[in-house]
């Protein structure tokens, strides 16, 4: 393990820590909530939350948002089932109209917003949820010949019922971190909320200069976790992809069960940004590389926060993959992950004809060398079959991996003609 030790983006995840430190000491037990933003934001995502009205849903957005310096404003709108498209992404430019062309002016609106608060979302109608769909998902405004790129970075909305309609599902699924806030139990927190009135008397909670990042750090920052930085990256084990799955699929049955339906099915987009979630979880740490212990980071994405029963099944989910998957489990994940990607690469190469070309297995030989004992040039198709079925597996889906590869290997000498004395790079 790396460490990340370059200075900007420790310093700019710094300030990102700083604001949110900030936020916690005034918004009394929405501390899960803001990790979900937290969240949210380093993964250019979405946030809902959920809860009756006076619960300060409003102002924690707001405040959220005034915490990012940033040239454009935040788009604001409340939504209701009277607002129209036009109140989403502007008014139609009525020279162009007057030609014949259906044009909006999108400037001042959630297009060309960074930042968006969607207050009440599900009041909308069907025809602004629809719109409001490809600019949260797409990042696209389609309006015939107007084709627009939307610059949303992340949204959150709040809402205080779910509108079960196709529109709103997809809605739904796009504001990928969702929460349920409720009120105040316990005396002590009650009086921590009065007492943080007297501070801020209920408005926006605004921040200073060392409590607040820009806009450009943001955007660095969550450009690390969604790959788009060239200078930094972090990595991703085999073992944590294969643990991951196995964490989706234990929680779908376990909540499935507990509440007697087949409502929690996660699509591979979410799994997909589940990956991102870790990798922003590695990030928060200053690491390179995803550790096991970044699968708590979940808790945030796969449970509704504030969803008592979810939470629980989650965190006992997670229990149990991890008790289930063993140090030898996962070792062997990545050294079948390498297999696969050696005998990928072999295929390709027979196809190509370049099969034979000296030395081309030296910048991959070097991952699994030390498992099998021999120098590259004694690497055959032969020696990765006695590999592959070597690898210890005491867990089931680990189990089926191994399978998995010795039927590619089996397949690279019988479909494609490998022999098994062909030793990688002539």
């Amino acid at each position: 393990m790396e460490a990340i030790t370059h200075p900007a983006p420790a310093d700019a995840m710094a300030r990102l820590e700083a604001a949110f430190s900030h936020l916690r000491q005034h918004f009394v037990g929405r501390d899960n909530v803001l990790e979900q933003i937290f969240y949210a934001l380093l993964t250019r995502e979405h946030a809902l939350i959920i809860g009756d009205r006076g619960l300060a849903k409003s102002r924690l957005a707001r405040s959220v948002f005034a915490h990012i310096q940033d040239d454009l404003s935040p788009f604001s709108l409340q939504l209701t089932r009277s607002t129209s498209v036009g109140q989403l992404v502007g008014g139609l430019d009525l020279e162009k109209f007057e030609r014949g062309t259906y044009v909006h002016n999108l400037d001042g609106y959630i297009v060309r917003a960074h930042f968006a608060f969607l207050d009440e979302v599900f009041d909308a109608n069907d025809f602004v949820l629809r719109a409001l769909n490809g600019i949260l998902n797409e990042r696209e405004f389609l309006n015939g010949p107007q084709v627009e790129k939307a610059l949303l970075h992340t949204a959150i909305g709040t809402t205080n019922f779910i509108r079960d309609t196709r529109e709103s599902r997809a809605v739904l699924d796009r504001l990928l971190f969702k929460s349920i806030v409720h009120r105040a139990e316990s005396t002590l927190e009650r009086f921590r909320i009065r007492r943080e009135f007297l501070t801020s008397h209920g408005g926006t909670v605004m921040a200073t200069q060392a409590q607040c990042i820009s806009y450009q750090e943001l955007k660095f920052v969550s450009g690390i976790v969604v790959g788009e930085s060239k200078d930094y990256s972090i990595e991703v084990p085999p073992h944590l992809l294969v643990m991951l799955d196995e964490l989706i699929q234990t929680y779908e049955r376990a909540i499935n069960k507990k509440t007697d339906s087949e409502r929690f099915h996660f699509s591979d987009r979410t799994k997909n940004k589940a990956i991102q979630v870790l990798m922003a979880s590695a990030l928060r740490a200053r690491r390179e590389k995803v550790e096991t212990r970044d699968l708590a980071a979940l808790h945030f994405l796969i449970p509704t926060v504030g969803g008592e029963d979810e939470e629980e099944v989650f965190d006992d989910s997670l229990a149990t993959v991890l008790k289930s998957f063993s140090g030898h489990d996962r070792d062997a994940i990545d050294r079948a992950a390498s297999l696969s990607d050696l005998v990928a690469e072999m295929v390709t190469r027979q196809r190509s004809g370049t099969l034979n070309e000296p030395k081309w297995g030296e910048r991959l030989v070097y991952k699994i060398q030390h498992w099998i004992n021999k120098p590259s040039a004694e690497i055959t198709l032969g020696s990765l079959m006695e590999s592959a079925r070597g690898l210890h597996a005491d867990h089931a889906p680990v189990q089926k991996m191994k399978d998995e590869v010795i039927a590619q290997i089996r397949e690279a000498h019988e479909r494609y003609h490998i022999a098994f004395e062909q030793k990688m790079g002539g």
